[in-house]
């Protein structure tokens, strides 16, 4: 039996896509969570960076690298297609949510359309990664303003189009999204979920488990949550890294 072991801070939305790739391989793992303030748990890897997973005595980092390192050691419940056409387009898919939709995500972590939702959404997440790993109060009261000024968040989010809306910056999301699906029932047409599913899931969804107020979702598409539901029916009840007492619903 292999000793796995999944390190991040639980609301990563990296960890959350290693996680589902677990999840849907039924894999077991322990997730050890991070600290953010010392980063204690994995001085072993001479370096910040989360996730990291770390099979028996061996690890690595960079989430969607992490994906096809468990489809070369697990082959079961495949994530990743033999054809190399549709291969592809499945790393076509994850560099498009790696470098459009992540990024969509954490702009509202920085540009806050409503300030007390923004604060309170903070509060949210620093709640759950307290949970996991305890930080003084006045961490967790700051965290909000901490994440709008952190400096990788600060940079993926300018490799935005900032002159988009809010309001259109979803919409063309869920165009994209849609066209993404290719009339499937998963993601470049297929019929199982693939790595492409499983890395959109969390970020599409964990805003809506944790109870997170947002005027914009690509959940309000009617196609998108069909979508969000059938990849659930693949994964546990909680899909997350978050304890079920922390969020605010397990349904979609």
């Amino acid at each position: 039996m292999n000793k796995i072991q999944l390190y991040s801070y639980p609301t990563s939305p990296y960890a959350q896509k290693v996680a589902c790739y677990l999840y849907y391989k039924n894999i077991d793992f322990d997730f050890i969570p991070v600290n953010p303030i010392n980063n204690e748990q994995i001085k072993f890897t001479n370096q910040r960076q989360v996730p990291v997973l770390k099979i028996d005595n061996e690890w690595r980092k960079e989430s969607s690298e992490l994906g096809k390192w468990l489809e070369e050691l697990f082959p079961q419940n495949s994530i990743l297609p033999e054809d190399e056409q549709q291969l592809k387009s499945v790393f076509d898919v994850d560099h498009w949510i790696s470098n459009s939709l992540i990024p969509s995500y954490f702009r509202n972590a920085v540009e806050w359309q409503n300030t007390w939702n923004s604060i309170t959404n903070g509060w949210r997440l620093a709640r759950a990664v307290s949970n996991a790993t305890p930080l003084p109060f006045y961490i967790r009261f700051i965290w909000p303003f901490a994440v709008k000024r952190a400096g990788f968040i600060v940079d993926m989010v300018h490799n935005l189009n900032l002159n988009e809306s809010f309001k259109d910056m979803n919409h063309r999301l869920q165009k994209e999204f849609i066209v993404h699906l290719n009339n499937g029932p998963f993601l470049c047409g297929h019929e199982q979920p693939s790595l492409a599913d499983l890395s959109a899931f969390p970020i599409i969804t964990s805003s809506h488990f944790m109870g997170m107020k947002s005027k914009q979702s690509l959940l309000q598409h009617p196609e998108i949550k069909r979508w969000a539901q059938r990849v659930h029916n693949h994964l546990p009840n909680n899909p997350l890294l978050v304890p079920i007492e922390l969020l605010n619903t397990t349904e979609l």
